[in-house]
Parts: structure tokens; C-alpha cells; sequence
């Protein structure tokens, strides 16, 4: 929560954001006015919600938490286009985008991920997985448990990052019910958002939530140790690390687990200036608020990889894959997704086809919206779980 008591308003959440980037005295006064007035038309236009002003504030205030309570209430009143939201309940968002493209061998996987036999572990492969990119199921590495995925199991970020906890609550409770069901107590997840939410969010909130959750990659590590992950190459390439926005404020040895990796697998790991806590946001979530803002987070952060002579990226994040790999790859840089990386030290050959799948979802996104443009202007609000058009 924003800590207005121990807000000093210096501005420096503003001044010092990379993308912000406002002057000082303009951003004492516009924090001064996000607290009186909450509202904030600068930064719901260009703030990227990656929370690193929490982690430069002096005070530790929470300013982000600030920016969240404004957008918040302009999304309840306003309502939110449908591209934004992981449900059923519209007629067009990005997972029923991806799933017109592959469509019956994605809907026959479908069929598996949300009906999955019972289990105490499962791999959760959130919404991409299900939906976009389901090459990066295609692997051994996923072949000793049941695969759970789909909207009907999605995480429920986007309710709490766009509609607030007592949305994300609602959505929890109905998440446990159906683990209970299945006999889960672990989960091993693909996406950062997902992290957050099963690890920090649904503990604070839900009432006797108990799913252990481990990201892939600490699952990865914890099975070479055990002798479990047989590596036939060395991955012989310089590479860092994109650590994810949502990561931000969960405990930091999160952060260790994908350098590990990467050294056990071969690579030679070097770090961008702006690393774990402080590592900067890959512009993603202004993408279709103001492309020209999020072209140039894209190109900051690439050029940090480019700074320290990095060979390729890393990712254990489908969504910052497709806002930089374009700009890495004008830089000469190869955009992974972490769990590729693996598959090429135990001797597969990775599909590898984030960029191409992202281009294809994106031109048939653009078809659609020129053929229907109404698709961007109806907005939507969900309220005690229930999804509305305004």
C-alpha cells in the first residue's frame, strides 16, 4: 500500500524513473497533485506499473501502489478494452488471438491442460503457454507431470493489476477450489505474473491458500542437483539476464536461480547495469498505450545487454521476449526464452519461434481491429466476478 505519511513528495519516484524521467520540480508537483487529486493523466498515459520507483523511493512509501489506486479508479468508471482481459467472456483478447493461429492442435492440448488428471505437482503454464506460444511445451524437460493451463485457470493478474484485490480475491478462492479438487500442493509456473500472484498475492488474501509455487527455473536447478538433468552441450554464449517487473518485491533469492541455470548450463553470464530489483521494465504494458514511449524502453534496455558485449538475452517471460526481441535483434543479440536455452543442453533442438508466432498474432490482430474497429472501443468492467460491457 502508498504510504502517504511517509511521503515526502521530492518527486524522485518521477524525476528518477528511466521513462518518466520528469524534471524535479515538475515531478514534486505532480506527485504532489497524484496524491490530492488521485488522478494522474501523465501517468496513465506513460507509467509502465513496473514498480521501480518503489525500489528508488528514499522513504519507501510504495509509490507504485499510488499509481495502481489511481488507475484503478479511472478502470472502474471507464472500464477496459477486451485485448487486456484473460476471459471467455469477450469476443477478442490476445489468448483468443494466439489460438487462431495452430488452431486444432492447440485446441486439442487445451483439452488436457484444463482437464487434467489429479496430481500433487503440476506444471502451470499460464495463458502464453496455453494459447501462444505452446512450442515451448514441446520439450522432455516437461515430461514427468500433468500440464494445467487455459483461462479457466489463468492466474488472475490482470484482475488485480486492472481492477484491484477484491476482484483478484474472487478469482483466488475459485483457483483453490479447483487445485483442492485435483489434489494440488505444487505448482511449477512459466511467467512472472503468474510468480507474483501465487506466491505473494493469494497468501495475503485468500483464506487457507497452501499451493507451494516454484517458478521453472528453480525447479530446473533443484533437478540438476538431484542428478535429474542429464546435460549433453555446453550453451557456450555470453549471455544476461532480463529479470522480470513482477519479481520486484518477492524474497530475492529469485533472482539467483536463473544466473545459476545459465552457468550450469555453459553460458558465460555478465549483468546489465540495471539488474534484479532494479532491473529495468521491457516496456511491454505501454505497448498499446504509446508505442513510440515503449519502442524506446525497449531500445534503453537492450542496449544495456549490448553495453557488456552480451551474445543473447534470457528470459523466463513470454511478454518481454516479444517487446525486445526486435531491438536485439537489430543489435545482433538472440532473444531466448530460458527454458529454450535448456532444451539445447540436453541435446534438443528448440523451436524457437517467439518472434515469428509474435508477428503472426500481431498482423492478425491488426486484421481484425481494421475490419472490426469497435473491437478497441468497448470497454468492460468486472465487478464481484462478473464481466460487464459499458
Amino acid at each position: 500500500m502508498f504510504n502517504e505519511a511517509t511521503c515526502k513528495k521530492c518527486g524522485k519516484c518521477l524525476s528518477q524513473c528511466p521513462f518518466l524521467n520528469l524534471p524535479e520540480q515538475r515531478a514534486k508537483e505532480e506527485i504532489s497533485q497524484m496524491i490530492k487529486a488521485r488522478t494522474s493523466e501523465q501517468v496513465i498515459r506513460n507509467c509502465a506499473g513496473c514498480s521501480y520507483c518503489n525500489s528508488i523511493c528514499p522513504t519507501q512509501s510504495n509509490p507504485s501502489d499510488l499509481r495502481k489506486e489511481i488507475k484503478l479508479r479511472k478502470n472502474r468508471v471507464e472500464g477496459v478494452g477486451s485485448l487486456l482481459l484473460i476471459n471467455e467472456q469477450v469476443p477478442l483478447n490476445l489468448m483468443s488471438i494466439g489460438l487462431e493461429l495452430e488452431t486444432h492442435e492447440k485446441m486439442e492440448k487445451l483439452k488436457k491442460y484444463m482437464n487434467p488428471p489429479k496430481s500433487k505437482e503440476m506444471f502451470y503454464l499460464g495463458c502464453s503457454l496455453s494459447y501462444i506460444y505452446t512450442d515451448l511445451t514441446k520439450t522432455k524437460l516437461l515430461g514427468s507431470l500433468p500440464l494445467v493451463g487455459g483461462m479457466k485457470y489463468c492466474c488472475g493478474g490482470y484482475l488485480n493489476s486492472l481492477f484491484g484485490e477484491e476482484e483478484a480475491k474472487i478469482w483466488g478462492g475459485k483457483l483453490l477450489a479447483e487445485f483442492n479438487k485435483l489434489g494440488v500442493g505444487k505448482l511449477i509456473s512459466f511467467c512472472p505474473g503468474c510468480d507474483r500472484m501465487l506466491r505473494d498475492v493469494y497468501p495475503k488474501i485468500v483464506e487457507g491458500y497452501n499451493v507451494e509455487s516454484q517458478n521453472i527455473v528453480e525447479y530446473l536447478v533443484e533437478k540438476y542437483h538431484k542428478g535429474e538433468l542429464k546435460l549433453k552441450n555446453k550453451v557456450q554464449l555470453r549471455i544476461t539476464f532480463h529479470d522480470p517487473c513482477p519479481w520486484r518485491g518477492l524474497d530475492r533469492k529469485i533472482y539467483e536461480s536463473p544466473r545459476e541455470l545459465l552457468e550450469i548450463l555453459g553460458a558465460e553470464v555478465v549483468e546489465m547495469n540495471h539488474n534484479r530489483e532494479k532491473s529495468l521494465c521491457c516496456g511491454a504494458p505501454v505497448s498499446f498505450r504509446n508505442r513510440e514511449l515503449a519502442e524506446k524502453i525497449a531500445n534503453m534496455r537492450v542496449s544495456e545487454a549490448g553495453e557488456v558485449g552480451a551474445e543473447a538475452l534470457a528470459f523466463v517471460c513470454t511478454g518481454c521476449v516479444f517487446a525486445l526481441s526486435k531491438s536485439a535483434t537489430e543489435r545482433n543479440i538472440e532473444a531466448y526464452y530460458i527454458t529454450e536455452l535448456a532444451q539445447m543442453a540436453i541435446g534438443e533442438k528448440p523451436q524457437h519461434k517467439i518472434v515469428e508466432v509474435t508477428n503472426q498474432a500481431m498482423a492478425l490482430l491488426t486484421k481484425k481491429i481494421l475490419e472490426n474497429p469497435s473491437l478497441l472501443k468497448d470497454k468492460y468492467i468486472i465487478k464481484g466476478g462478473e464481466t460487464r460491457k459499458i
